[in-house]
């Protein structure tokens, strides 16, 4: 366990502080997981062929594993060179993590250790729109294995052109685990690494859409080699010690304003009630 994992652990202890209602899972609320096991009401493991391009492997299940209090994801040849019908045609397979809800304004953060190989991309991602096709909208984080001392931030909107940043990390990404994270809001975007804060976008058209939180390890395709490398199916894994989302909190009214509020749906219900008598009277 890494000490980068400790605001995750912070966060969690903070979670634990609230009352037992605030702690009930559903869409778009705020958690934190561990990943020592599968929390199948939380995630999925996909298990089928994504488009060529980029990616050039499949998903399967049985390349997630978790271990040691992390999630393990693995890309290798196995199955596909023996048997490439279990890979649809695809010479490699990997692992990807999605979730089984859609959240929105808020920090998403994982504490990860990156592949790494020629070839080899390492995503975290809030994922709008189909999976298993193009995004509409999409906020993510990714680590090519040829150079992880490199962070690439992206952003989509609207299914247009995926804008991309590139970060010098100062460390190698596929030696340990660190703490990842991005910040989406109305209007803006900021991406950290290790709680210092690396990029930003502010105004015009940015991501907006409730989206699945992704993780996961692709090879690339071969036609996408000046961008990422080649991958030589050279088994790598990518490291994942904890995920969690931490949801915008909506600004509580004044107390003149929610008084005024108040105030203005006692009297809807009042006159609803009038209505219902008067229209009794007349029956």
């Amino acid at each position: 366990m890494s000490a980068y994992s400790r605001p995750i652990k912070s966060l969690a202890l903070a979670l634990a502080l609230l009352p037992v209602s605030g702690l009930v899972h559903a869409a778009g609320t705020s958690f934190v997981d561990g990943l020592d096991s599968q929390d199948a009401s939380r995630w999925t493991r996909s298990n089928d062929v994504p488009p060529v391009a980029p990616v050039n492997n499949s998903w399967r299940a049985d390349h997630i594993a978790f271990s040691g209090g992390e999630m393990q994801l693995r890309l290798n040849t196995a199955p596909c060179a023996m048997a490439p019908e279990q890979c649809g045609g695809r010479s490699s397979a990997s692992g990807q993590l999605v979730s089984n809800d859609t959240y929105g304004f808020g920090r998403y953060t994982a504490v990860l250790k990156a592949a790494g190989g020629q070839g080899v991309v390492t995503d975290f991602m809030k994922y709008s729109g189909s999976v298993a096709a193009a995004p509409t909208d999409l906020v993510g984080m990714h680590i090519q294995g040829q150079d992880p001392t490199r962070l690439q931030v992206s952003y989509v909107q609207a299914g247009v052109g995926a804008q991309y940043q590139t970060i010098n990390l100062g460390f190698d990404a596929s030696a340990g685990l660190h703490t990842y994270a991005f910040d989406a809001s109305a209007g803006a975007l900021h991406w950290y690494v290790d709680n210092s804060e690396v990029f930003s976008m502010m105004g015009g058209s940015l991501p907006s859409a409730d989206g699945y939180i992704v993780s996961d390890v692709w090879a690339a395709n071969p036609i996408t080699a000046p961008l990422f490398g080649s991958y030589s199916g050279a088994p790598t894994r990518a490291y994942f010690d904890s995920i969690a989302f931490e949801a915008a909190v909506t600004p509580v009214p004044e107390p003149a304003s929610a008084l005024l509020m108040s105030a203005g749906a006692g009297l809807l219900a009042w006159r609803r009630r009038r209505e219902a008598r008067a229209a009794a009277r007349t029956a």
